[in-house]
């Protein structure tokens, strides 16, 4: 809940600096391929070592997207890449990752969480998307914006008018939509203001599900102890 409070905070500050700010009307239009430097592909590998498939590595899929904004961990399978890809498709922190294949009737895709330095800190190997999803790399400083923007517009049910597929699966023209959306462009300067100040409060969405994750494992080896009877907390004063 903590958290979750956390984002809609986050939310509504980037609503209140660029979409209800009486002077955005003086701000520049563009798309987010302006804002972008390059984007991923993603890699699916082997379940297992095989052949040149060496490079072990966590694969985020669009299932692990509501946990991993959530500051979760998410439950993200290992698998088994082409280490010259992984040079090439390695997730870093301030990437975002979109959902480009899946959805349903009531849910697009495009789907969207941002890769900090805390959840790649949570793992022992690199990590990549699956090929399901596709990743961004916002330009210095506009990662946040993009984020909360990518968000505010997936709220409103833009992405559904950039699907295409008819056999069940839906695929996100991904390019189309960051080529030809229209967004504002504020100064550089409100840009990198909001991409300081929401750092703080995604740090603490972060910080509050590694402690949750402690706790959670805490609770695993305590409670079988206890219900055993392994483990005697008559004593304590209470």
């Amino acid at each position: 809940m903590l958290n979750k409070n956390l984002e809609q905070q986050a939310q509504a500050i980037f609503k209140e600096w660029f979409i209800d700010n009486p002077e955005n009307n003086e701000w520049s239009t563009g798309t987010f391929s302006e804002l972008i430097k390059s984007t991923l592909n993603g890699d699916w590998g082997k379940e297992a070592p095989t052949g040149n498939n060496t490079e072990k590595v966590y694969c985020i899929r669009g299932a692990d997207i509501p946990e991993v904004k959530a500051g979760n961990k998410g439950k993200m399978p290992t698998r088994y890449i082409l280490p010259k890809n992984f040079a090439t498709k390695q997730l870093t922190a301030s990437d975002i990752v979109v959902e480009i294949s899946g959805g349903s009737p009531t849910q697009s895709t495009g789907r969207c969480t941002a890769i900090t330095q805390s959840l790649l800190d949570r793992y022992d190997s690199g990590m990549v998307c699956t090929n399901f999803c596709k990743a961004m790399k916002p330009k210095e400083g506009y990662s946040l914006f993009i984020y909360y923007y990518w968000q505010y517009l997936y709220g409103k049910g833009v992405f559904f008018s950039y699907e295409n597929g008819t056999t069940g699966i839906k695929n996100l023209d991904f390019s189309g939509f960051i080529e030809t959306e229209t967004i504002l462009i504020p100064p550089v300067d409100k840009v990198i203001a909001f991409d300081d100040y929401c750092k703080s409060i995604f740090n603490q969405i972060f910080a509050n599900g590694k402690q949750n994750e402690h706790l959670a494992v805490l609770r695993d080896t305590l409670l079988p102890k206890l219900m055993s009877g392994e483990l005697d907390v008559s004593d304590i004063d209470l």
